[in-house]
């Protein structure tokens, strides 16, 4: 016996399948059908519904509220990573993640929780932004300096190195090296062929030398005490008193008196009575002024190069060099912590 239920293909399934059971048993199970339809459209509803989920991924109302990413089967228990914003590149604290199959936050999800202190966590990656050109001041503040390099000092940014033929006449920072120059000029002067060298910070004669055989700078002698750590000074009688063993005479220049484009070095006292070499007439708030030793540049003025600064946290103690080997082993060997370029000098009179 053939039957067919118009508009329910699983009861005609269900009926064929059972064919030689009496008819009161197949209209048992019309009946059955007619109440179960509407089960079975919910659940085929149901099933759509999760079907939706699975292929868009989205779902929604973690336990504390949040909203998550990713799709969560009651069948695999599996479900989709979540996404991440960044919200702050100074720290990992700054981070935050949002999704999984909890919603939870997670501090430190971009940087691993990286302790940088004193540094800066920038990104995974410490960092001091008292001297960083690509950090200054901040994580990700680059320095950009027209017709120029940049530097970072004291977490501002500084005007480094003119390019060929542009000279910084202003004195701004903000439009760098503003001027083009023809070759032998420089701001403010043009120099000549055969013309004598004075003290003005400036080449004369036309030489791509400033101030040769003028007399200007003064020479700075280096010496080492077990008491005092280094000292550096341009009398060549004290460097030899008392304790003080002399390392390097004329260790480096500076100039004796002031000319535009430099500035006073300062030489300090600090509290454990160790010598300290600054710019900041006020040591910097952490020693006693004890007078000027000569005027440095900002920057590479008339092929000045970096003086750099080193502190020893164990023994109190400053340390310079014009030396950049020098600076790396006294950090990998000796203890020492570079800090920043303190000034530029002269390696010749």
């Amino acid at each position: 016996m053939s039957t067919t239920t118009r508009g329910r293909p699983e009861v005609a399934k269900l009926l064929s399948l059972w064919t030689g059971v009496g008819l009161a048993a197949g209209l048992v199970l019309a009946c059955a059908g007619d109440g179960g339809r509407e089960g079975g459209a919910l659940s085929a509803g149901h099933s759509s519904a999760s079907e939706a989920s699975e292929a868009t991924g989205e779902s929604s109302g973690g336990e504390d509220g949040s909203t998550t990413s990713g799709s969560e089967s009651g069948a695999s228990g599996a479900g989709t990573e979540g996404t991440g914003t960044t919200a702050d590149l100074t720290s990992g604290a700054g981070t935050t993640t949002t999704g999984g199959t909890s919603g939870a936050s997670s501090t430190g999800a971009s940087t691993g929780g990286i302790d940088c202190a004193p540094l800066t966590n920038c990104l995974g990656e410490c960092v001091d932004i008292s001297d960083d050109p690509t950090n200054c001041g901040g994580c990700g503040i680059s320095c950009v300096v027209p017709h120029a390099s940049s530097v970072c000092v004291a977490s501002s940014c500084g005007l480094g190195q003119c390019d060929p033929s542009y000279g910084d006449c202003d004195g701004e920072v903000v439009n760098g090296c503003e001027t083009q120059l023809e070759g032998g000029m420089e701001c403010g002067a043009i120099c000549k062929p055969g013309d004598p060298e004075v003290c003005n910070a400036l080449d004369d004669n036309c030489d791509d030398v400033c101030d040769e055989g003028a007399g200007c700078r003064a020479g700075v002698h280096r010496s080492h005490s077990p008491s005092l750590g280094h000292v550096y000074t341009t009398d060549l009688n004290e460097a030899q008193s008392g304790d003080l063993t002399l390392e390097k005479q004329n260790f480096y220049y500076v100039y004796s008196s002031p000319h535009e484009g430099l500035v006073p070095f300062h030489r300090c006292t600090k509290g454990n009575g160790k010598p300290f070499y600054t710019k900041s007439a006020n040591c910097e708030g952490n020693a006693e002024l004890v007078g000027v030793i000569g005027y440095v540049a900002n920057g590479p003025l008339c092929g000045a190069t970096e003086l750099y600064r080193l502190y020893h946290g164990g023994n109190g103690a400053h340390f310079y060099t014009t030396s950049a080997s020098e600076r790396d082993s006294a950090v990998a060997m000796f203890g020492f912590s570079f800090e920043k370029i303190e000034a530029f000098v002269w390696s010749g009179p």
